[in-house]
């Protein structure tokens, strides 16, 4: 059975990914993720991610790029924990091609447009409301 694509946005924070709030370190984080995977603490997105889902990235609360989910969220091999440390649970591959939005709305304002409320860390979105951030992004 095939998991349904989804389109969820991830908070990234200083303590997961950068050390400084510096919106040009996170998009060159994001344009170099390509195939590396993205490694989850504790927290993984509950209704998982399967293969073609989109991934919308924010941080310093303004969503700045996006890309398409290769692999599925998995455990992490025994071999894989020793490599990136007992920190990381899950891990999921992205596609190397992303998107860095021209335009990095505040999550406030998205907020007000789409009438969703974010979540601390993960957001699902219907595709009308994804949509309607591309329009304020792009």
């Amino acid at each position: 059975m095939t998991q349904e694509k989804k389109i969820c946005v991830f908070s990234l924070s200083e303590r997961d990914v950068f050390k400084h709030k510096d919106m040009k370190f996170a998009i060159n984080w994001l344009k170099n993720k390509g195939e590396n995977p993205y490694l989850f603490r504790k927290m993984k997105p509950a209704d998982g991610l399967a293969s073609g889902s989109i991934v919308l990235f924010s941080f310093d609360a303004r969503i700045f790029g996006q890309a398409t989910v290769k692999k599925d969220v998995e455990k992490l091999s025994l071999e894989e924990k020793r490599q990136y440390g007992d920190d990381y649970n899950h891990k999921m591959i992205l596609d190397p091609s992303v998107e860095i939005f021209r335009n990095h709305p505040k999550k406030r304002d998205v907020s007000l447009k789409i009438g969703k409320k974010f979540g601390q860390v993960f957001t699902y979105l219907d595709r009308k409301q994804y949509q309607q951030i591309l329009e304020i992004a792009r």
